[in-house]
């Protein structure tokens, strides 16, 4: 009984800390347009960053997990862009929208947080 409870406290533990990794990952996305647009991990809506008329890079931040994922863009009167990257430990991903709308995604070792 007592073996059986150190190894489900073991588990649980395990299950725990690989948690509190995977919330150390995130795509951070950046507008540098002046238009309003969305960003979306894998289909799934990521965040929003509103027009940025001032061209400043505005960000958000999105939590992705380890593994081959696809970011794109979606705002009005702007073309669907995507691109793949796959992300590891240790490190987050970038999304970026340029002045001329064009969008590109690097993976970045580290974090900026």
């Amino acid at each position: 009984m007592r073996l059986r409870f150190l190894i489900v406290m073991g588990l649980a533990s395990g299950f725990l800390a690989t948690a509190q990794d995977a919330s150390d990952l995130y795509v951070r996305f950046f507008n540098d347009s002046a238009k309003a647009v969305s960003f979306y991990v894998d289909g799934e809506f990521g965040c929003s960053i509103p027009a940025n008329r001032e061209g400043n890079l505005a960000y958000c931040d999105a939590e992705i997990g380890i593994g081959k994922h696809t970011l794109a863009v979606k705002g009005p009167k702007l073309p669907h862009q995507s691109c793949d990257l796959f992300v590891i430990k240790g490190n987050h991903a970038e999304g970026t929208l340029s002045k001329g709308e064009r969008f590109r995604c690097s993976g970045v070792f580290g974090s900026s947080r």
